[in-house]
């Protein structure tokens, strides 16, 4: 919880600061779980304060970490393909080549609605990468990032002229991307498992 962190650091500094300028202020004692602190000045006390709060902040920050961990996580942004190494575990990532038609990439006992990322290549060489949900009730895919090679954000295109960009995919609907110099069309498909098309743009 960093809002309790940033707390904890600014009660030690104040305590620190009082213990330096006003050292005969009067203190007082603390005693938590058998463990008591007492001072005659008053910045002592301020200061076991404030580490109590950094190390129960620090404690907040590891569960966020394990939530990660174990697929609760429902925002994984990428600013590079290299990313998703450290945004998602190594079994919400596929690699989809160029070409993939219907590449599974979440099976049927795999969670469809955690955050899922594919790293896009073409010719054995990454173009990009995607991150997104799926929302089943909805039946349709939201992305929350897309990067190409060289950590541009790019967008999702509708392929019908005049639409903008797309931040929502409809089940099993043709897109477009632009990736490298190159187009592409995605296509993410949700039901028992998540499958993947995935190609250079023909016009």
């Amino acid at each position: 919880m960093p809002i309790l962190l940033f707390v904890g650091v600014g009660v030690v500094v104040l305590g620190a600061l009082v213990l330096l300028l006003v050292p005969d202020r009067p203190g007082g004692r603390i005693a938590w779980q058998g463990v008591e602190v007492s001072s005659i000045g008053a910045g002592l006390p301020l200061i076991v304060v404030g580490i109590a709060a950094i190390a129960i902040s620090g404690g907040s920050i590891g569960d966020n970490d394990g939530a990660k961990d174990s697929g609760e996580r429902t925002t994984a942004a990428l600013a590079c393909p290299d990313d998703l190494a450290s945004r998602l575990s190594a079994a919400r990532v596929a690699t989809v080549e160029a070409g993939a038609n219907a590449q599974i990439v979440a099976g049927p006992l795999a969670s469809k609605t955690d955050p899922f990322g594919l790293l896009l290549t073409d010719g054995g060489e990454p173009v990009g990468a995607i991150t997104f949900r799926f929302f089943p009730a909805s039946e349709v895919f939201k992305v929350q990032s897309l990067v190409d090679a060289d950590c541009h954000a790019r967008q999702v295109s509708s392929l019908q002229p005049g639409q903008g960009p797309l931040d929502a995919l409809p089940n099993y609907r043709d897109v477009r991307i632009d990736l490298m110099g190159t187009t592409y069309v995605l296509n993410l498909a949700g039901q028992s498992d998540i499958r993947v098309n995935f190609s250079r743009f023909v016009p």
